[in-house]
């Protein structure tokens, strides 16, 4: 069996635009792990046998929508902390883009316009 090629947790790269014109991504500190999250929505449908009408009927689907989530955690960083807690309490969209390869910054990233939902800080007394 030949070795796969794999990818260091590093090399998963969470960035934020910042508004600008043309846009600047930059990923604040501390994200220790990092996810992406695919999820699709279908529709179904019941298809009935034209040639058998007791048979049983078949079930069609087709994509109704599409959906990315993005999650990350590690050590508070107080220097990227107000970026999150502001993108949070703005309630607005920003641009983000999701890189995989940290050797060319235009290779495997996904782009997308981003609300943030979710900004948990938690510490444990003894722990950084």
């Amino acid at each position: 069996m030949a070795r796969p090629t794999t990818m260091k947790g590093s090399e998963m790269v969470i960035e934020l635009g910042d508004g600008g014109s043309p846009e600047v991504f930059t990923a604040p500190c501390a994200l220790n792990t990092k996810g992406i999250n695919f999820s699709a929505t279908p529709n179904e449908a019941m298809v009935p046998d034209c040639d058998d009408p007791d048979a049983p009927l078949w079930v069609e689907r087709v994509i109704q929508s599409m959906s990315a989530s993005i999650a990350g955690a590690g050590t508070l960083a107080f220097e990227s902390y107000n970026i999150w807690r502001d993108w949070f309490l703005s309630g607005n969209e920003r641009n983000i883009r999701v890189r995989f390869s940290v050797a060319d910054p235009n290779d495997g990233y996904y782009a997308t316009s981003a609300v943030l939902t979710t900004f948990n800080t938690t510490g444990n007394q003894g722990e950084l």
